[in-house]
């Protein structure tokens, strides 16, 4: 959970793929959530999931920065159980 690999897949400067979701200009922050959701899980969000993390990363996560809020999304969707049993 917390070694080097999950460490650099959920760096904003290190991840292509967060990077790119975290710096899409055309996409919001549901569009964001969705599209690791996607990547993460191979499923969209439940509205549940989507209300609670779209005002986490609005309200910029616990660090005031809304691209490092995107980055804790992906790392509970990469230690999610869903993701551990499913892939």
């Amino acid at each position: 959970m917390n070694g080097s690999l999950v460490a650099r897949v959920t760096s904003v400067e290190h991840s292509k793929t967060l990077s790119a979701v975290a710096n899409a200009s055309f996409m919001d922050i549901s569009e964001r959530i969705e599209t690791l959701f996607l990547a993460a899980l191979s499923r969209k969000p439940r509205p549940e999931e989507m209300k609670r993390l779209t005002g986490y990363v609005a309200g910029s996560g616990t660090t005031g920065d809304a691209k490092e809020a995107l980055a804790d999304v992906f790392w509970a969707l990469l230690n999610s159980a869903e993701f551990l049993y499913n892939h």
